[in-house]
């Protein structure tokens, strides 16, 4: 799906290839058109644990090790920007994490700066987490 950022038109598919090829998360499912708007990017992703740290062994016991986790997967989900145009947001939620993969779960979401981080956060991001399993 083709997404406009101003005035530039991305596709979806290629930023899809991208992200597989150049970082540690694999695209699951491209949700773009789940958000029903143009102007806005969506990804389901996933990443390994060890990627994340080699010394973790994750577990859903450990609150605060999830929690380290969780955000640790999130927070390398702002290395997205640089494959957009300037003046792009993004937000990601971290959601699951698949014991026998052994990988975490997460949702992206990538928008011109003209939407509010505020509207992105509560807005789009929720109805894409209702997008996933």
């Amino acid at each position: 799906m083709y997404v406009l950022f101003r005035d530039d038109l991305i596709d979806s598919k290629e930023i899809a290839q991208i992200i597989d090829k150049d970082t540690d998360f694999r695209v699951e499912t491209d949700l773009s058109k789940a958000s029903k708007r143009d102007d806005v990017m969506s990804f389901r992703l996933s990443i390994p644990v060890k990627s994340l740290n080699s010394s973790i062994n994750f577990d859903w016991d450990n609150e605060e090790l999830c929690e380290k986790s969780f955000s640790m997967a999130e927070d390398l989900t702002k290395d997205f920007l640089k494959y957009f145009p300037k003046y792009t947001i993004q937000c990601s939620q971290a959601y699951k994490w698949d014991e026998l993969e052994d990988r975490i779960y997460l949702v992206v979401v990538i928008a011109n700066i003209d939407i509010k981080l505020k509207k992105l956060k509560l807005d789009i991001l929720k109805r894409m987490m209702k997008q996933v399993d």
